[in-house]
């Protein structure tokens, strides 16, 4: 199922995506990989969501695809598709993949794909979603800014989940 999730998703990157111009896009990819990257490192003893081994026999294997192919074409959709002027518009776009996002997790939480740990829950999913593409749009925007305002929102999440720093080791 995983794998099929894989290739609907370069699919879609594929077909609505604006690949001649994937260098515009190309730092947000960047930016969206490091922090998933990031979070693998500081939760790994401690991970608030797993991918259930099924084809793909480990966690981690599952984490490195969805973070090296899902992620990228995820941002290359998104970014692609944000409507240019009008900025009700733009919402309405973050609001579509808000939703669509969250019921791609909610299915594959119900399947037995995904699975919450430490207190995080389909709820915590939505609420990062919700900061998440805002974020790859001022990303794309202001990357400076971007990255200023993602440190404390990292350091708050690890705070509200108890992740303890020093199980990395």
């Amino acid at each position: 199922m995983r794998l099929i999730g894989l290739f609907l998703w370069i699919f879609a990157a594929w077909r609505w995506s604006d690949w001649k111009n994937w260098r515009k896009y190309h730092s947000t990819i960047l930016y969206m990989v490091i922090f998933a990257l990031l979070y693998e490192v500081l939760t790994y003893n401690y991970s608030l969501w797993v991918y259930k081994a099924t084809l793909i026999p480990t966690h981690t294997l599952n984490s490195l695809l969805v973070t090296f192919i899902t992620f990228p074409c995820l941002v290359l959709l998104f970014l692609s598709n944000v409507p240019e002027d009008v900025t009700t518009k733009k919402i309405l776009h973050i609001i579509f993949w808000v939703i669509l996002y969250s019921i791609v997790e909610y299915f594959y939480h119900a399947v037995g794909l995904f699975k919450y740990n430490h207190g995080w829950n389909f709820g915590c999913s939505i609420l990062f979603n919700c900061i998440m593409f805002p974020m790859l749009l001022l990303h794309h925007k202001k990357p400076l800014l971007a990255y200023f305002l993602s440190i404390p929102i990292a350091i708050f999440y690890l705070i509200i989940f108890n992740v303890p720093i020093s199980s990395m080791k």
